[in-house]
C-alpha cells in the first residue's frame, strides 16, 4: 500500500515537473535571436563551400590521364 502511494505521489511530481518545462515560453525576441544566428551560420558556411570550391577543380573536369597505355 505504501509503495503504491509513493508511486503515485512520484508520477504526479513527475507530470508536474514536465508539464512546466515543456510549457516555457521564451517569447519572439528569443526566437528572433535564434533565427539570426542560423541566418548567419548559414551565411558563413555558404562562405566556406564558395571559398572551398573556387579552391579545387570542378569535378567535371577531365583529369590528366598518366598512364601511358592509354
Amino acid at each position: 500500500m505504501n509503495t503504491k502511494h509513493f508511486a503515485k505521489v512520484l508520477f504526479v511530481a513527475a507530470a508536474f515537473g514536465a508539464a512546466n518545462a515543456h510549457a516555457r515560453d521564451d517569447g519572439p525576441r528569443f526566437a528572433q535571436d535564434r533565427l539570426d544566428a542560423l541566418v548567419a551560420q548559414h551565411a558563413e558556411a555558404s562562405r566556406h563551400i564558395a571559398r572551398s570550391s573556387s579552391d579545387t577543380p570542378p569535378a567535371s573536369a577531365p583529369a590528366k590521364c598518366r598512364d601511358s597505355a592509354s
